[in-house]
């Protein structure tokens, strides 16, 4: 009879050989879309997202009770999420912004493209009509989930470019700790080559998988690249833009001249900002998908592997407004525009996001 350890070890073979061939079936469904531009590899990285992984971690950050600037839960959670991130060998992590507290990890580029910075992030902190009461399960700790999400599965590959996680704090008083890191950055004359955003991207409550996108005409191309990804990778969303305009983290990158996209529930409202705004209202399905949806975007502009696959590199378009998105590029145009921060032309088979 084989021993206890023995048969440890053939159950964790035996449940190893059923994950991946689960990664396998559904990277394989993906491709029967018949889309140009299908790459196996982001495909097998879609299907990793996992909802029990976005749950817990908002649980754990509705746990604190309260996220508000100036409370023991904010100092709290930003200790949680370095803590969190700090756990991911592959990962450079810091503390950002002094006082701001912006938790940043950083997965160096290993291509000739690794100055150039691909940044997604969401804030942790929260804030409601009672501050000591503001659990923010979906404004917006599900959004931080996504982002720590796309960090555990993005970490176990390389890419041409460098990519920078970031949980901002401070959103819900003005945006500072954001403010303070793409402030830096223009300073610095970092090159930011798109900055994603996650706000309120978890509140679907009759279940209609609509995601919001919005684009200002930097990212003109990554909007259309963007339109494609449902079908290509077999992402159950609709994509809709809308005439008003979130003020969010993504406008503190745009007031710097970096090219932004924010995702986001179509117009959210209550609970978000009241007591009320708990787990019970979090849609995980609905955020499985958001975080596949930004996966495959930075998986493109970061450039996995240093490589592009089929027609990706159209992701180079031109400066004009997307024929997709009626009012994205307007909306985001009726705010300030400041000059473009001149953007270096991909090398080593990367798409060239010159233009955009």
């Amino acid at each position: 009879m084989p021993s206890h350890d023995h048969l440890q070890t053939r159950i964790c073979l035996i449940g190893a050989a059923i994950v991946l061939i689960l990664l396998i079936s559904a990277a394989a469904s993906a491709s029967d879309t018949g889309q140009p531009g299908w790459d196996p590899e982001v495909a097998a990285m879609i299907a990793e997202v996992s909802e029990s992984e976005l749950y817990a971690t908002t649980a754990d950050l509705q746990a604190f009770g309260t996220r508000a600037i100036g409370t023991d839960g904010n100092t709290e959670a930003a200790a949680y999420l370095h803590d969190r991130l700090r756990a991911i060998p592959e990962l450079e992590v810091e503390y950002q912004g002094g006082d701001r507290r912006n938790v940043v990890a950083t997965l160096p580029g290993s291509g000739q493209n690794a100055d150039t910075f691909v940044v997604v992030g969401a804030h942790y902190d929260s804030t409601a009509t009672d501050p000591k009461n503001a659990p923010g399960a979906t404004d917006n700790a599900a959004g931080v989930a996504i982002v720590l999400e796309l960090a555990r599965i993005m970490s176990s590959q390389t890419f041409d470019r460098t990519i920078a996680f970031a949980l901002w704090n401070a959103e819900e008083a003005g945006r500072h700790g954001s403010r303070d890191y793409a402030r830096r950055a223009a300073a610095d004359d970092r090159e930011i080559l798109l900055y994603l955003n996650y706000d309120s991207t978890a509140y679907d409550p009759e279940n209609r998988s609509v995601v919001t996108v919005l684009a200002d005409a930097r990212a003109a191309g990554v909007a259309r690249a963007m339109a494609q990804y449902p079908a290509r990778y077999g992402i159950d969303v609709t994509l809709v833009s809308e005439s008003g305009v979130p003020i969010s983290d993504h406008v503190s990158f745009r007031e710097q001249g970096y090219p932004v996209v924010m995702m986001h529930a179509p117009r959210p409202g209550w609970p978000m900002h009241t007591p009320d705004d708990t787990i019970d209202y979090v849609s995980f399905p609905y955020a499985r998908k958001s975080a596949q949806l930004g996966l495959a975007v930075l998986a493109e502009v970061a450039c996995l592997n240093g490589t592009v696959t089929g027609d990706e590199a159209q992701v180079s378009a031109s400066r004009t407004a997307v024929a997709v998105f009626p009012h994205l590029i307007a909306d985001l145009e009726r705010l300030t525009r400041p000059p473009l921060r001149g953007i270096p032309t991909g090398s080593s088979g990367c798409p060239d996001m010159q233009g955009l």
